[in-house]
């Protein structure tokens, strides 16, 4: 099952099982923030091997480590 994260520059804030629910959560927080904060609020596809650790599947910290 894909699920798609909501992220700041801080990382994952909010994890959907549908990226319109992730975007619909995503308009909120850039809602909150309507300043420069709000440009940094994003929607990724989660890594599957490494969701607990909430990382996006492009991007994955967990995953360019174990390639070393």
């Amino acid at each position: 099952m894909t699920e798609y994260g909501v992220f700041n520059d801080e990382g994952c804030i909010y994890i959907a099982d549908t990226q319109k629910a992730a975007e619909k959560q995503a308009d909120v927080h850039r809602a909150e923030d309507d300043g420069y904060w709000a440009d940094l609020i994003s929607v990724h596809e989660m890594c599957p091997d490494h969701r607990d650790e909430e990382q996006p599947k492009h991007g994955c910290e967990e995953c360019a480590t174990e390639d070393e």
